[in-house]
C-alpha cells in the first residue's frame, strides 16, 4: 500500500468501476479547502517581536550591528564547518565569490537549467559563462559535460542546487581541483547542502552562497552569505562590499573597494536568527511530508521525482515533480504538464511553475550565444516539470494527504477521459 487507501476520492460504483468526481478546472468542488494551506514563510507573533525589537533599538543597519555578528556565529555554528558573512541576497554572495577567483580565468562553467539571479553575477564580474546540460537524474550539472570544458581559462565552475537538491558530483569537483579551477555551490535554495552530506563530510568547496530570501528556507527577506574556509575570501567581502565603513566601526576608504554596499539587512537578520534555531525541524518536516506525498502519489502513470525524496539529506525547499507526456497519451511538449497544473491549482494544490526556458534566453546580453536545442535534457525538464510549493511547517501530513487526493483525482479524469480532458481544460 502507498497510503492512499484512506483517502475519500475515488470511490467504486457497483460493477466495481473507479467513479471520476468533476474537476474543479471544470465548476467541481476543488479538494483543497481555501485557506487550509499557510504559506511560507508562515510568519508568527515572534518574527514580529523580532522585527519590534530592532524599531526599538533604533539602529537599522551596519553590518557589524550585533543582531547581524549573532546571525553569521549562529549559522556557522550550525553549518559544523564554515566561517559565515552577511549580504544583502544571495546573488550578492555570488557575484563576491566570483570576483573573488575571477583571476584565474576567463570563464565560469555553469548549468543551462539554472536562475538568472545564480547566472547574472558571471557577466557582472566581467566573465564569460559557458553551459552545460544537466543529468535527467539529478536535475543538476552534467559533471562530465563540465569536466570537458575545464581548461585553463576557466575561473571557477558554479553547481546550482535547485528545489533543496544536494549536487554532489564529486568527479567534476576532483577535477576542477586538479586544475585550480574554484568550486562554487550556489546552495541558495538548499541550506542543507551547508552540513556534513557527503558520507559525513562536507561538500568539498571554496564557497557556498546561501539566499535568506523569503521564499526559501531562513524565509526572511532580502539577505545572503558568503560561506567559506577561506579567511582571504571573507575578508574580500569587506573590502569589494562596503565603500565608507568598517566592522571594527571604523570610517574606512579602501582602494580595493567596489563600493557593491551589499550590506546585511538588520531587518531580515532579526527574522533568520529565529530560523536557524529551528531549522533542523523545519528540515525534517520538509522531508517527512515530501516522502509522505511521494508515497501516496508514486503509483500514478507517467509522474517522477526531480530527486529522491527518500534521502534524508536533501533540504526539500518545495517538491518538484515531472511528467512523461506520452504516458499520458500526450505528444511532446508542454501541453501535459500545463494541463497538469491548471488542474491541481483550481483543485486547490499550491502548484507551480519554475522558468520555461534555458536560463541563459532570460539574460539579453548572452542569450544569442546559445541555443536550447544543443542541451536537450534541460529543455525536456522545462517542458515537463513543476513543482508543490507549501511543504513547509505548519502544514502537515493531513494537508498532504489532500495534496495526494487531488493529484488522483486528476490522473483519474485522464486516464478516463485522455487529452480531451486537457484541450477543455487548457482552452477554458
Amino acid at each position: 500500500m502507498n497510503g492512499f487507501g484512506a483517502l475519500r476520492l475515488i470511490t467504486r460504483n457497483a460493477t466495481g468501476a473507479f467513479s471520476v468526481e468533476k474537476l474543479a478546472v471544470f465548476g467541481g468542488k476543488p479538494v483543497v479547502p481555501q485557506g487550509r494551506v499557510t504559506p511560507w514563510p508562515a510568519a508568527e507573533k515572534k518574527h514580529s517581536d523580532a522585527l519590534r525589537g530592532v524599531v526599538d533599538g533604533g539602529r537599522y543597519h551596519r553590518v557589524n550591528h550585533p543582531i547581524v555578528s549573532g546571525l553569521e556565529e549562529s549559522l556557522a555554528r550550525w553549518t559544523g564547518k564554515w566561517q559565515v558573512r552577511a549580504v544583502g541576497s544571495g546573488t550578492a554572495a555570488i557575484h563576491i565569490e566570483l570576483d573573488y577567483v575571477k583571476e584565474r580565468g576567463e570563464q565560469v562553467v555553469t548549468a543551462a537549467l539554472n536562475w538568472p539571479g545564480a547566472v547574472g553575477p558571471i557577466t557582472i564580474s566581467g566573465l564569460q559563462p559557458v553551459f552545460v546540460d544537466v543529468d535527467m537524474n539529478l536535475a543538476g550539472i552534467d559533471q562530465r559535460a563540465a569536466a570537458e570544458e575545464f581548461g585553463p581559462n576557466v575561473a571557477a565552475v558554479l553547481v546550482t542546487h535547485l528545489f533543496g537538491n544536494n549536487v554532489l558530483v564529486p568527479d567534476a569537483r576532483s577535477a576542477a581541483r586538479a586544475q585550480g579551477i574554484a568550486v562554487i555551490d550556489d546552495i541558495c535554495q538548499s541550506i542543507g547542502a551547508a552540513k556534513p552530506i557527503v558520507d559525513g563530510a562536507h561538500l568539498d568547496a571554496d564557497a557556498l552562497a546561501l539566499s535568506g530570501n523569503g521564499a526559501k528556507h531562513l524565509g526572511a527577506g532580502e539577505l545572503g552569505f558568503v560561506i567559506t574556509e577561506d579567511a582571504n575570501l571573507i575578508a574580500h567581502v569587506d573590502r569589494v562590499s562596503l565603500s565608507s565603513s568598517s566592522r571594527s566601526g571604523a570610517r574606512i576608504f579602501s582602494p580595493y573597494s567596489q563600493g557593491y554596499n551589499y550590506r546585511p539587512n538588520v531587518f531580515s537578520s532579526s527574522i533568520a536568527n529565529l530560523r536557524v534555531t529551528e531549522m533542523d525541524t523545519q528540515l525534517q518536516i520538509r522531508r517527512d511530508n515530501s516522502k509522505l506525498l511521494w508515497e501516496m502519489i508514486s503509483e500514478l502513470v507517467g509522474i517522477f521525482p526531480l530527486f529522491n525524496p527518500s534521502d534524508c539529506d536533501h533540504s526539500m525547499l518545495n517538491f518538484p515533480l515531472r511528467i512523461e507526456p506520452a504516458a499520458l497519451g500526450f505528444a511532446p511538449g508542454p501541453a501535459a504538464r500545463d494541463f497538469v497544473v491548471k488542474s491541481l491549482q483550481a483543485e486547490g494544490v499550491p502548484i507551480c511553475v519554475w522558468l520555461t526556458k534555458p536560463v541563459f534566453e532570460y539574460l539579453p546580453d548572452i542569450r544569442d550565444n546559445w541555443k536550447a536545442a544543443d542541451f536537450p535534457n534541460t529543455v525536456k525538464l522545462l517542458d515537463t516539470m513543476f513543482y508543490v510549493s507549501e511543504i513547509a511547517p505548519p502544514n502537515d501530513g493531513e494537508l498532504m494527504k489532500l495534496y495526494a487526493e487531488a493529484f488522483h483525482k486528476v490522473w483519474n479524469a485522464l486516464h478516463k477521459q485522455g487529452p480531451k480532458v486537457a484541450a477543455g481544460a487548457i482552452s477554458g
